[in-house]
């Protein structure tokens, strides 16, 4: 072989072998950033009985529906897996449907499957009514969930608060949350399945400071048979101790310096350290903000003991609870706190 043509070969080797590593990094590239499918969901075996009517998607991200299909309360379906570890979704096999698998909301029914690699579904505990070891509560700022939400029309008393009509100026309720430390976020939907039964007058005390019940009941029961169900209170004195709650957290330091900056962007540095300087630093330690698009205030999530109606003041209740995570939560250093109405 003539020197000209070693050279030639050899420059082809070079360009092959060059070649080969880009698309050898390109290959990692397309894996990090659109994954097999095959690890996009875990399987399960066993049934998912349904307790409302949900769409019944074919895709959760692209919310495409084939044929409007609903799985219809009272119905027990084959489910096939799950959208990952700490699931929201759940796929089912609905015969006579085209294409038989889709995918409906975990808050539409309760579950009975298992799967052979992960131990997160088949936990009794985590299922076992007053098996707690402390509460979140999950006191929520309205106009700021409301506005930045992908509620689709379904929240009608989102839709009043982002049109005026229903001025919020107060914390309000999103939930008050049986929590066992071993179940992670999983402790939920007890086998104390009974009914949510509100008393008129509880609904029209609960309204102010949890406005879909000025509307309808569907978040509540919710609510309700996620968490209402993990502890012994009444429906009715279940939501009203979270009202309790929820006016005290209103009536403090929180509260007070959310509402003395609506409509301003105020410095989450700036938030802890008032707080610190009215509830101390332990009890401030134990309060979570979460926000939307990390920008707009919609949540402080609050850390309580088991035990926190033995104490009377707010700050005796956060300094006797298990610690939380960061105060800043998902939120930037910059937060925007929204007012009802305005877009």
């Amino acid at each position: 072989m003539s020197d000209e043509q070693q050279s030639f070969c050899s420059g082809l080797s070079m360009y092959s072998a060059q070649h080969r590593t880009i698309y050898a990094g390109m290959f990692v590239l397309v894996t990090l950033f659109f994954p097999s499918s095959s690890h996009a969901s875990i399987k399960v075996e066993g049934t998912f009985a349904t307790t409302k009517s949900c769409q019944a998607y074919q895709s959760i991200r692209k919310k495409t529906n084939p044929g409007n299909i609903s799985v219809q309360p009272g119905k027990d379906y084959e489910a096939i897996s799950v959208n990952k570890e700490e699931w929201d979704w759940v796929q089912l096999k609905l015969p006579g449907v085209t294409p038989p698998a889709r995918w409906v909301e975990k808050h539409c029914g309760n579950v009975d499957f298992t799967t052979a690699s992960q131990s997160f579904l088949t936990q009794p505990s985590c299922k076992i009514a007053n098996h707690y070891d402390s509460y979140v509560l999950a006191v929520s700022w309205q106009p700021g969930f409301c506005e930045h939400a992908n509620y689709k029309g379904q929240k009608p008393e989102c839709e009043a608060i982002n049109t005026g009509k229903q001025k919020i100026s107060n914390l309000t309720l999103h939930g008050l949350w049986p929590n066992r430390t071993q179940c992670g976020i999983n402790y939920g939907y007890c086998n104390n399945q009974s009914a949510m039964q509100l008393s008129g007058a509880t609904v029209e005390h609960l309204s102010p400071w949890m406005p879909n019940f000025f509307y309808q009941t569907d978040f509540g029961e919710y609510q309700w048979k996620k968490h209402g169900t993990c502890q012994a209170r009444s429906d009715d004195d279940y939501f009203k101790t979270a009202v309790s709650l929820v006016q005290q957290v209103d009536a403090s330091i929180i509260g007070s310096y959310i509402k003395e900056n609506i409509g301003q962007t105020i410095s989450t540095e700036v938030f802890r350290n008032t707080l610190i300087s009215s509830l101390g630093v332990n009890a401030t330690n134990k309060l979570q903000l979460s926000c939307s698009k990390g920008r707009y205030l919609q949540e402080i999530r609050l850390k309580l003991s088991k035990d926190f109606e033995q104490y009377a003041t707010l700050t005796d209740k956060l300094n006797v609870a298990p610690a939380s995570g960061p105060f800043r939560g998902n939120c930037d250093k910059l937060l925007y706190i929204e007012e009802a109405g305005i877009k």
